[in-house]
């Protein structure tokens, strides 16, 4: 109800809007569930959706990197035809931006539906969206291996990842931490740095899964409740800090 408290509608308006930013363009027209065209390969009862195409690529361009994905093994995994992804995607580089946009649109998806159950308080409602942030790219660790390994050097794709999913949430997290610093209740204005700490910081055990085994702090991103675990303890740190105060301080 927007009118228990103006900031609060403020800042629903602020996450909407930003999130409606992350929704899929025209080249991810193609994720739907329909059986477009394409064989698939013999034997085959039939061929695969093209979102099962999506995720499959989206899983090997996290692995290998746009350079080293071979379309052709994304759909030796599957068990079609090499010919069947091009038919429905195009070039390798159409396939890396159908691919991304489905799952950003999936992102966004999720994050929107986190407002329903958020506190009511503006700063409550900012950390129950980093948690599920968190949660969700846990629980999904390719998006974020492909903007780490896109944010090494500049390029087209580089761009695309800025300009539709990463800018929008930067602005609107500048706006509403803007205004909670305003108000003194936060240290940093910075939505940047907050994006650094919620991907490479609370995002780092499940993105760089051999290294966090050797530190002890592993995830396994099948196991809902591991990553809420997971992803209340970074956000707890990443609101409270690191070091424990004395009860009513």
């Amino acid at each position: 109800d927007p009118a228990r408290h103006p900031l609060l509608a403020l800042t629903d308006a602020r996450y909407r809007a930003g999130l409606a930013a992350c929704e899929p363009g025209p080249v991810s027209d193609a994720t739907t569930s329909r059986r477009p065209r394409g064989r698939p390969s013999t034997g085959e009862a039939s061929a695969p959706t093209d979102a099962d195409l999506l995720d499959a690529a989206l899983e090997a361009f996290a692995e290998h990197g746009f350079a080293g994905t071979s379309v052709r093994e994304v759909a030796r995994r599957l068990g079609v035809s090499h010919n069947l992804i091009p038919q429905r995607f195009g070039s390798k580089e159409r396939l890396w931006y159908a691919a991304v946009d489905h799952g950003f649109g999936r992102l966004a998806d999720v994050l929107a539906g986190a407002l329903d159950d958020a506190p009511d308080d503006e700063l409550g409602r900012l950390r129950a969206m980093i948690v599920r942030f968190v949660e969700a790219n846990a629980a999904r660790p390719a998006l974020l291996r492909i903007v780490n390994q896109e944010a090494v050097s500049p390029s087209p794709r580089l761009d695309h990842l800025v300009r539709n999913y990463i800018d929008p949430v930067r602005e609107l997290g500048d706006g509403l931490l803007a205004e909670l610093d305003r108000r003194g209740e936060v240290r940093t204005r910075s939505a940047g740095l907050v994006y650094f700490f919620m991907t490479n910081g609370a995002g780092g055990p499940t993105v760089f899964p051999g290294l966090a085994e050797r530190l002890g702090v592993a995830v396994d991103p099948t196991d809902a409740d591991a990553v809420h675990r997971h992803a209340v303890a970074a956000v707890d740190v990443l609101f409270d800090g690191l070091g424990i105060r004395d009860a009513g301080t």
